[in-house]
């Protein structure tokens, strides 16, 4: 937890005046008092670009308090309000008063959605606004954007395109990120690599409706080292590659990271070889996640990355961006020692020694929300917009033929309960989550620590925050006094991975678990009064139709909350994988085709692709469409968002359930 971190967001509300009194006002005109009104991560940084354009002025900030704002002087940091109409309000009377005290002549905004109730009181008080349009907004506008589009005196985007998208008022003047124009922080420019963070965005199937943890604990990571992090979301903001190339030329990082998952190889390629046909010296190019850690060789092509993170990546690319600092002219002296490092020399690639797995998982860094748009994220699974995930284990010590583990490894790594939970109470207070999604393969693998987490947060209070176990729990790691503990904690739904409702199919899959204890865990669970969501997958390596009809039944006779059925996928580096190559057909052509749901990669034995597609659209009507479970759904409260995510989900069952041609 950070050292001066305070709950209570009122208490930065008094300035430091510092910079005044060290530069007192120049003798000429009257020196104009503008407000600077941003959020932190990429519109501080914007916000930095226009430094010069407020020289011989007095200035003040009004931010979210955050570990990038808190350095800034005049500043006023109030608590996260996104999605949380609370904030919203308290931050109207907060501007009220810091406008009566301050007065200010000129407001200038670089958003988010605080540039909202700032509008607001600027206009109560007859104050002139300028917003700027966030730069990572190419063709599509914001919601802040529209909204400010008509509350802004002066209202500028840095595309072109948007000009046609908001309408005349628009103004295009150019480009707030210079790439002369070194990052602002601790260190001195010479001192500093600016990093860009990538996730890139899938070319069709359903993208992650959570932000990308990995690259949050990389940036935190980056930035102990005295790295500028900045982060693009290319999934959540839908950029093309060719959008996320054109951002990274306006950024002009030193290094770029991309995660990469295998649906992603060809996202992540098409912007490193579009970057460097465009660009005479182009950034260092690094790549991280599963398909990077198992494939290193696929991404360090001639015209590709140029370098790869195998495994955990906090401690290599950290490793790394001080290697390049030291060394920009010459890497191989400082890489070669880098464990955990595939490069490329030359035409040849070399892979050093792999990295040992952090065991003091308590030491490392919590990951940094603070550069991700967490208001764009949603999950159509959840009660809550808003929610922040959190990982309280590393490791899985179990070796289901279908999973993938080769960034964590099968050494389980607990946090420590007092870790946890002050996590935990860090995105609730700081950040302003809603809801929190744990996010462990085995959550509960022990049991004394999970219930030491659960009555910590009860406690400490943290129980009215609802929260589930997204995904899943074993059903071996399920006992009564466990499933209250985690209901009296806030825990709302807990999913189980029941996988097959065949025996053979599940041991197969290497599960180790038994119909019956699948029975049991949501027996225990619905006593407890939690919800109940099941995982189950069909084409299975070895799987039949008739095997597949059983599944659905036992699906049908659970009767849970919520039923996810996918299609087996063969990764690279799952025994899944290497079964299908020994004796079965892979039947896609890109890396890309595996995102594709309702749709069988492979053919092995009896499946085909046409007969399990079939069985899975069944098995989505045969559940979500019964009169039982539309009238259970219809009678639970309502809440708006509630409300809206059955919309959004029923339109998004009708597509995947219908037999093509009728969608």
């Amino acid at each position: 937890m950070p050292a001066n971190w305070t709950p209570n967001g009122d208490q930065a509300l008094a300035p430091s005046y510092e910079y005044a009194d060290e530069h007192p006002a120049a003798s000429g005109p009257p020196r104009a008092k503008i407000c600077l009104a941003c959020s932190h991560g990429g519109h501080l940084t914007e916000m930095h670009q226009l430094a010069e354009a407020f020289a011989g002025h007095d200035t003040f900030y009004f931010c979210y308090d955050a570990h990038t704002t808190r350095p800034l002087l005049n500043a006023y940091l109030v608590p996260n309000m996104a999605r949380n109409p609370i904030e919203f309000v308290r931050n109207l009377g907060r501007l009220f008063r810091i406008f009566r005290k301050e007065r200010p002549d000129l407001v200038v905004s670089t958003g988010a959605e605080i540039a909202i109730p700032v509008g607001l009181v600027a206009k109560l008080f007859r104050v002139p606004m300028i917003y700027v349009e966030c730069g990572a907004q190419v063709t599509q506008p914001s919601l802040t954007g529209r909204l400010m589009y008509w509350l802004a005196d002066g209202f500028y985007v840095q595309w072109p395109e948007l000009i046609h998208a908001y309408g005349p008022r628009a103004l295009f003047r150019g480009s707030l990120i210079d790439e002369n124009r070194p990052f602002k922080g601790d260190r001195s420019a010479e001192s500093r690599m600016n990093v860009t963070l990538v996730q890139p965005a899938q070319s069709h199937g359903f993208s992650s409706d959570q932000p990308p943890m990995g690259l949050g604990y990389v940036a935190s990571a980056l930035e102990q080292v005295g790295c500028a992090v900045r982060l693009i979301d290319a999934n959540v903001e839908k950029l093309t590659p060719k959008a996320v190339a054109n951002i990274l030329m306006q950024q002009s990082p030193d290094i770029v990271c991309f995660t990469v998952t295998t649906p992603l190889v060809p996202s992540a390629l098409d912007t490193v070889r579009d970057l460097r046909h465009r660009i005479e010296t182009p950034p260092v190019f690094v790549a991280g996640g599963p398909h990077a850690t198992v494939l290193p060789e696929e991404l360090l092509v001639e015209d590709g990355f140029d370098y790869v993170v195998r495994g955990e990546g906090e401690d290599t690319v950290a490793e790394l961006a001080e290697g390049l600092l030291a060394a920009p002219n010459e890497t191989t002296a400082n890489i070669e020692d880098i464990a955990g490092v595939s490069w490329r020399r030359g035409s040849a690639i070399c892979h050093n020694p792999d990295r040992a797995l952090c065991h003091d998982v308590d030491s490392l860094p919590w990951p940094d929300w603070s550069i991700f748009p967490l208001t764009k994220y949603s999950s159509l699974a959840r009660r809550n917009d808003f929610c922040l995930p959190i990982m309280t284990t590393r490791g899985c010590p179990y070796a289901c033929t279908f999973c993938y583990k080769g960034i964590y490894g099968q050494k389980v790594r607990l946090r420590s309960p007092e870790s946890v939970v002050d996590e935990w109470q860090f995105l609730i207070e700081r950040y302003g989550a809603k809801e929190i999604a744990v996010i462990d393969d085995v959550f509960t693998i022990k049991a004394e620590r999970a219930i030491a987490v659960c009555d910590l947060l009860v406690a400490r209070g943290l129980d009215r925050i609802p929260w589930s176990t997204t995904n899943g729990i074993r059903v071996n790691n399920v006992a009564p006094k466990l499933m209250h503990a985690l209901k009296r904690a806030g825990c709302y739904r807990v999913y189980f991975g029941a996988e097959s409702g065949v025996q053979r199919v599940i041991d197969d899959l290497n599960k180790k678990i038994s119909l019956d204890q699948v029975r049991d865990a949501v027996r225990m669970a619905r006593e407890a009064g939690l919800e109940v969501g099941l995982y189950f997958m069909l084409g299975n390596v070895g799987e039949t139709e008739t095997d597949m009809k059983a599944t659905v039944a036992f699906c049908l006779e659970l009767d849970p909350d919520y039923a996810q059925f996918t299609i087996a996928t063969p990764y690279p580096g799952t025994e899944m994988y290497r079964q299908i190559e020994e004796g079965g057909e892979f039947l896609f052509d890109s890396w890309e085709d595996l995102a594709s749901y309702g749709n069988l990669a492979f053919t092995m034995g009896d499946l085909t692709p046409e007969g399990v597609g079939r069985m899975y659209r069944q098995a989505l009507r045969r559940f979500y469409f019964r009169p039982k479970y539309v009238l259970r759904q219809g009678c639970q409260s309502f809440t708006w968002t509630g409300l809206k995510h059955r919309i959004k989900a029923t339109r998004l069952l009708a597509k995947m359930a219908l037999p093509r041609g009728r969608q």
